[in-house]
């Protein structure tokens, strides 16, 4: 898909109802590696600093909200315990 293609399918599902996770700033590259490597690039967008020291995830598909929060519920836990 061309980057103009991503942005017309990004807001077409964006305007719905998309699946949103909220995240802690201090994991943020952790988070977008994570959905570099399990999304299509049309199918996630991060808004970043929507809350204090906090992003938000949305994404097109229900499995990838599912599948990230059981990921980052994991690394929430180890980063908390350092």
């Amino acid at each position: 898909m061309t980057p103009q293609e991503i942005d017309e399918h990004k807001r077409v599902w964006r305007m719905g109802t998309p699946f949103v996770s909220s995240t802690h700033s201090d994991l943020r590259n952790d988070c977008i590696e994570w959905c570099k490597e399990n999304c299509e690039q049309q199918q996630w967008d991060m808004k970043i600093f929507t809350d204090i020291y906090g992003d938000t995830v949305r994404f097109e598909l229900e499995s990838h909200f599912v599948e990230f929060n059981k990921w980052y519920k994991h690394l929430l836990f180890a980063w908390c315990v350092v």
